[in-house]
């Protein structure tokens, strides 16, 4: 049985013979090049609206921000600067813990600063506090301290355009205050410790003061409790901020490492205050 009717092969011969064969080409070309632009549009628009986690931190890529069902209060705008220092006299150091608050360490860590009555910063994602807000409130009152690392745990937040980096941190602010039953946020760190003057400047705008870090034992790589605790005795010095991270993954080896460090700076003359 024939496939194609003699018309049939006529026209197709007619098809893919000059003139018609470059209109064919000349047709796919357009429809290449249109694919080609909208691919690049969807790709530079993708970090502005595809907030990707730190190490270790599993937060939703896709949804919209989390905004709580009332803004905080503004605060004042403030002096755009990296704190990197207690700003205390003597052998003080500032515990700082990041990414959570996470159910599984957060209570833990907070029992041992207790027992050695210390204070310590909790960076809280956004996100995170959303989830745990009762972990907020016992953060607020145990007497430590809230800094805003934005909703998502976006490691690009400094590279993206001011809208967005604005929504990034008024969000993640706004849940803190609302799970923290009104405590005050003043202090902000980027995701990662990723940096750049206009991420300061923006959280400067919003009242808060951007916590850098001087001492960062890599806890997060999870090189294991004795490799942390070395870290941290090797490089604390006076006034020294020190990363720790009681979420963004298993932080057995972060609690495990607390347990050994604290009483261990106490030993050495130290006490742990919030930086200011």
């Amino acid at each position: 049985m024939t496939l194609l009717t003699r018309r049939r092969r006529v026209i197709l011969r007619q098809i893919v013979s000059p003139p018609y064969v470059y209109r064919w080409a000349g047709l796919l070309a357009v429809v290449a090049v249109f694919a080609g632009v909208t691919a690049v549009v969807l790709l530079d628009r993708g970090p502005a609206t595809t907030l990707a986690a730190g190490p270790g931190l599993a937060v939703p890529a896709a949804g919209p921000p989390i905004v709580p069902a009332a803004p905080a209060p503004a605060r004042p705008a403030i002096a755009p600067t990296l704190l990197t220092t207690t700003g205390g006299k003597g052998r003080t150091v500032a515990l700082t813990f990041d990414d959570g608050p996470d159910p599984a360490t957060t209570p833990q860590i907070l029992d041992l600063l207790a027992q050695h009555r210390m204070k310590a910063v909790f960076c809280m994602v956004g996100g995170q506090a959303q989830a745990h807000p009762d972990l907020v409130r016992e953060v607020v009152a145990a007497g430590h301290r809230l800094c805003n690392h934005t909703i998502t745990h976006d490691p690009g937040i400094g590279a993206r355009t001011p809208a967005v980096m604005d929504r990034q941190l008024r969000a993640s602010r706004d849940v803190l205050v609302q799970a923290a039953g009104g405590a005050d946020v003043d202090l902000f760190r980027a995701p990662e410790g990723r940096w750049s003057p206009e991420l300061i400047r923006m959280s400067a705008q919003d009242g808060m003061r951007s916590l850098g870090w001087t001492v960062d034992p890599l806890d997060w790589t999870t090189p294991g409790a004795a490799a942390i605790v070395q870290r941290v005795q090797q490089r604390v010095h006076p006034g020294a901020v020190v990363l720790l991270h009681d979420g963004g993954g298993p932080r057995g080896q972060t609690v495990a490492a607390a347990r050994q460090l604290l009483p261990w700076l106490e030993e050495q003359g130290y006490s742990a205050v919030l930086p200011r």
